[in-house]
């Protein structure tokens, strides 16, 4: 009885553990579906840009400017799950700048709305303040 109720234990936590990961696995290839910047809609380059993530970066290449930001989930515990981002690579001054951020991940669709401002990290993906990003994954060729 006691290996029955470890193996149940068990079985539980390892789901729990698969829908903290597809909560918070971000990698792959995505399309822009719809962008914010404090409000306002993105401008055509950020909506043809090419949006990459792997295990712990985002990649954003759009006309000659390439943005690559490390990523860390915080706590994917909560809903949204939060995170915080660092630029590695990007224009002139922008290298060092973090941010923190929700992300949602459903199916396809990733969620992410992030502050430059670190004592404001957005509450829901409005896209009133900061930086909203909603994106559709590829699907692998």
């Amino acid at each position: 009885m006691k290996t029955f109720a470890l193996a149940v234990g068990l079985v539980a936590c390892m789901a729990m553990v698969a829908r903290a990961n597809e909560q918070t696995d971000l990698t792959g290839k995505y399309t822009l579906v719809t962008g914010k910047k404090n409000g306002a809609a993105v401008d055509d380059t950020a909506k043809k840009a090419e949006y990459t993530a792997t295990a712990d970066k985002f990649t954003i290449k759009g006309g000659e400017i390439t943005f690559v930001m490390s990523y860390k989930i915080i706590d994917a515990k909560v809903n949204p799950v939060t995170i915080d981002m660092e630029i590695l690579e990007g224009p002139a001054g922008t290298k060092g700048s973090k941010a923190v951020g929700i992300v949602e991940v459903k199916g396809d669709m990733v969620k992410l709305a992030y502050s430059l401002d670190k004592e404001n990290r957005p509450k829901d993906f409005d896209g009133k303040t900061g930086f909203y990003f909603e994106l559709k994954k590829e699907k692998a060729k």
